[in-house]
């Protein structure tokens, strides 16, 4: 129980810090804002904005501009046969902005810097080629020009497009696997159960040392599906294997020069083993992608299963003038225990522009400290 309560604790005080330390606009709103363009053209047109040049698109399309001076910003539109009016946008209050700034009011400088502040006055415009201006005309009398603010489309409609848009940027669907290694969440369980047991029998660790360094290592192998619902979120489930071993021997060893004639000689070696399966929904959030590199954070939170097993030899030497020895007993300990899982990773990276990825990760829990693996996505 002090487990859980500690975790809980754990997980809410990163919760509350990633609030204090997020701006929601930013947050919810990303960088860029979606503008949808619509018109009664034969062919297809080429559109720039701030944030892309999309070309030989057919009407209607969605595009994305930057929200850094949105006041005031054009998007210019050809064709090979027409000329348009570039769309001029306009800014508006932010509706996240506001809510953040309510709520706990400093973060609002993040939103200002990014200008998540403001949204576009209208997102949604009706084009048509300079040659029809009567057309443009028909539809609002009082806008005589050939790019009109327009409520044509329906919701279906934009969803349908950005999906689209989406879809061609970003692949929807990732399946990735990884190693991880360092400090796990099973450990601190482990160390309780193997420190029940050290003290009765006068073991201690033994401790492998190369070079002077001494390594404690946990791995952790994951499986993972994630399904990306826009550019900023996806969501999805990992299967999780972790194991780690250490060894322990008497603290007043018989079988060395020292002790060469305190016979019979007993001495203890006992090897610890746990063994983790870990099943957790997941989900990550994108705060930047450019080109072949991606970072982001993630949050996952299920259950995992955690078998934990001691086993002892005690051995006894033969005589004062030889090492031969034999087994004398033998002792097991086990143990099984349910817990709830979490993984709290405040740095991930993609990287790669093709359908397999290099992916690394930086956290703590059911995955470990340090995370290298490959995703396909399609």
């Amino acid at each position: 129980m002090k487990i859980a309560s500690s975790t809980i604790i754990k997980m809410c005080f990163v919760v509350l810090w990633s609030i204090t330390a997020t701006s929601c606009a930013t947050l919810f709103s990303g960088l860029k804002a979606d503008i949808f363009i619509d018109g009664d053209i034969d062919e297809p047109v080429t559109i720039s904005s701030s944030a892309a040049t999309y070309e030989d698109v057919t009407l209607p399309t969605v595009v994305e501009v930057k929200r850094r001076q949105l006041n005031g910003q054009h998007i210019q539109i050809s064709s090979e046969h027409h000329t348009f009016d570039d769309i001029v946008l306009e800014k508006t209050l932010n509706e996240w902005a506001l809510i953040g700034a309510l709520t706990y009011g400093v973060p609002l400088c993040i939103d200002l810097l990014t200008n998540a502040v403001s949204k576009p006055k209208y997102n949604q415009f009706l084009i048509t080629p300079l040659e029809s201006i009567a057309a443009a005309d028909s539809l609002d009398v009082t806008l005589p020009r050939s790019v009109v603010p327009s409520s044509a489309l329906d919701f279906t409609t934009k969803n349908r497009l950005r999906s689209q848009r989406w879809y061609e940027k970003y692949p929807r669907h990732e399946i990735n696997v990884t190693l991880g290694i360092g400090h796990h969440q099973a450990d601190h369980l482990s160390k309780q159960f193997v420190d029940d047991i050290l003290p009765n029998y006068h073991m201690e660790e033994e401790v492998a040392e190369e070079c002077g360094i001494y390594i404690d290592t946990h791995l952790t192998r994951k499986i993972e599906y994630h399904y990306r619902l826009n550019r900023k979120w996806d969501v999805g489930a990992l299967l999780a294997w972790g194991i780690s071993s250490d060894d322990y021997t008497d603290e007043y060893y018989y079988m060395n020069v020292q002790h060469k004639d305190d016979f019979p000689g007993f001495y203890n070696k006992g090897s610890h083993e746990s063994k983790s399966f870990t099943f957790a929904p997941s989900i990550r959030y994108s705060w930047y992608e450019m080109g072949a590199c991606r970072i982001y954070s993630r949050a996952a939170l299920g259950i995992m299963r955690d078998h934990l097993t001691f086993d002892m030899n005690q051995w006894i030497q033969n005589g004062p003038t030889t090492s031969y020895s034999y087994k004398e007993t033998e002792k097991h300990f086990e143990k099984t225990k349910w817990r709830m899982a979490y993984q709290l990773s405040p740095l991930g990276m993609s990287v790669g522009a093709g359908p397999v990825r290099l992916l690394a990760e930086l956290g703590y829990g059911c995955l470990g400290v340090f995370n290298i693996g490959l995703g396909i996505c399609f």
